[in-house]
């Protein structure tokens, strides 16, 4: 069975006073279509996505003036760590989701994109040894 901790990317995510420069880079850098804003503990209270960014943009914020805090969504849905790849899929359907903060213990471990499943399908045979 695939799970979470597989198929996840880096744990990559803003403090909650990121500004949006600092946001734009680190979801560039990332290559995913949004990161999670966490506190000084590592526990998840928000996403920030492009679209939230663009959002706040064409409103006649500056980018500058921007924070994770003011734009994010609150309080998204995470997963765990060894939550199985269908439960991923549900979860990123069920919420519209780009992405899915996974945790572990209550604090951020990585992220799961849509990209991580589609390659997890794709290319089954790469994670064919785990959990057998």
């Amino acid at each position: 069975m695939i799970r979470a901790k597989y198929i996840m990317c880096r744990r990559a995510a803003v403090k909650q006073d990121a500004i949006g420069r600092d946001v734009v880079f680190k979801l560039m850098g990332t290559g995913c279509p949004g990161v999670p804003v966490v506190d000084e503990h590592m526990k998840v209270i928000g996403i920030v996505t492009s679209f939230d960014i663009l959002k706040a943009l064409r409103s006649g914020a500056g980018i500058d003036n921007l924070t994770a805090e003011k734009i994010m969504s609150k309080a998204p849905r995470c997963a765990d760590a060894d939550t199985p790849l269908e439960k991923l899929i549900d979860v990123l359907i069920d919420n519209n989701y780009t992405i899915i903060p996974i945790t572990s213990n209550e604090k951020l471990v990585g992220i799961v994109s849509r990209n991580e499943i589609l390659e997890a399908y794709v290319e089954p045979h790469l994670f064919q040894a785990y959990d057998q």
